[in-house]
């Protein structure tokens, strides 16, 4: 499945990363659309610690 991954300041890359198993009490709801938001903006042009509690290497984005 496709991620977004947060690099650091101004650098996010999407990537294909594993799809995520589910367990007996589980279900894997397929995202067909997504987007991004004020705070998103904010972590990317600004860095870490300015919105969401991010860091490098995580998926970018909620």
């Amino acid at each position: 499945m496709k991620s977004a991954i947060y690099y650091g300041k101004e650098n996010v890359k999407v990537c294909d990363i594993p799809t995520p198993s589910v367990g007996e009490n589980d279900i894997l709801i397929k995202n067909i659309y997504s987007s991004i938001c004020g705070t998103d903006v904010a972590v990317f042009t600004q860095g870490e610690n300015t919105g969401h509690k991010i860091k490098v290497g995580d998926e970018f984005g909620h």
